[in-house]
């Protein structure tokens, strides 16, 4: 809201944009455990669901949706990009949260920034390929899907974590609100003047979540596949990081393609909530519960 009341630094914003989607990624990155990746063998099955997850079934429904929904074209880069970028680091802090199973949820998560790699270029080149954007800002965003990730390991590996660790809170959430505010402030005639466009983009998200979240969890159920990884696959399957496919379309393209990555944050918000109050309410049950009850 304050972008839209208050637009004026949009330009500021925009220009910060990318360093504070850095910070966040590598600071998010450091609630990774120390030599997580030592052995790289257990966590490949896991790493494929997280690719399978987030690109195969994720990213193909915003991409088959949006060719039905979308006609604008700037508006079609931003939920190409959306479906493109790997899932959002807040699964890491979230996992614990929820109980998930770490195993599946880290090593999905990793899986998915390493398949990002190959796969965001092949994505470019299928649906954007006649798009004009700024060369040299593609290697600089490709930068951010590995540089945080060699970022974190290294400063776990060194102990400079502990001291990071007790303000990435207050770290993420100034950065966060950059990001935001950039988003909202450069599209803030879009978002007052084209409420249909925002209806099919947020009917877009709204599935992308809520509906793929409660297939995948009806699908685990069937085949009796423990909550902890239940939880895990949900969130792999469920949470794009919006927040990078956002800083990409104001930094290599243009205002109205960040448009997309507005909607599904604030929904993809919604949707965090809505499991924070699931599974709180289901990890608080046995305590409840009492002998001879």
């Amino acid at each position: 809201m304050t972008g839209v009341i208050l637009p004026q630094g949009a330009e500021i914003g925009a220009a910060l944009t990318l360093p504070a989607l850095a910070v966040i990624l590598t600071i998010t990155l450091l609630r990774m455990p120390r030599g997580f990746f030592r052995k790289p063998g257990p966590l490949i099955f896991s790493a494929l669901w997280g690719n399978i997850l987030s690109y195969f079934i994720l990213g193909n429904f915003i991409i088959l949706s949006s060719i039905f929904l979308i006609r604008d074209e700037n508006l079609w880069i931003g939920m190409v990009l959306i479906a493109a970028v790997p899932p959002y680091v807040s699964i890491i802090p979230l996992s614990k949260l929820f109980q998930a199973d770490p195993k599946t949820s880290f090593a999905g998560l990793a899986g998915a920034y390493l398949g990002a790699i190959l796969i965001v270029p092949l994505i470019g080149i299928g649906f954007l390929k006649y798009t004009p954007f700024n060369c040299s800002g593609v290697i600089l965003v490709a930068e951010l899907v590995i540089l945080p990730l060699a970022l974190s390991r290294i400063a776990v590996d060194r102990d400079w974590d502990k001291f990071l660790l007790p303000h990435t809170d207050t770290i993420n959430d100034w950065c966060s609100f950059i990001i935001f505010y950039a988003l909202a402030a450069s599209n803030r005639y879009l978002i007052l003047q084209r409420p249909l466009d925002l209806l099919f983009i947020a009917l877009i998200a709204v599935s992308a979540t809520f509906l793929i979240g409660y297939a995948i969890e009806k699908i685990c159920i069937f085949y009796r596949i423990p909550k902890e990884k239940t939880t895990a696959l949900i969130m792999l399957g469920t949470l794009k990081n919006s927040i990078l496919a956002g800083g990409i379309a104001l930094y290599v393209f243009n205002n109205q393609a960040a448009l997309p990555a507005i909607i599904f944050i604030f929904f993809m918000l919604i949707y965090e909530l809505r499991l924070k109050n699931k599974f709180r309410s289901v990890n608080t049950v046995p305590a409840a519960e009492t002998p001879g009850q």
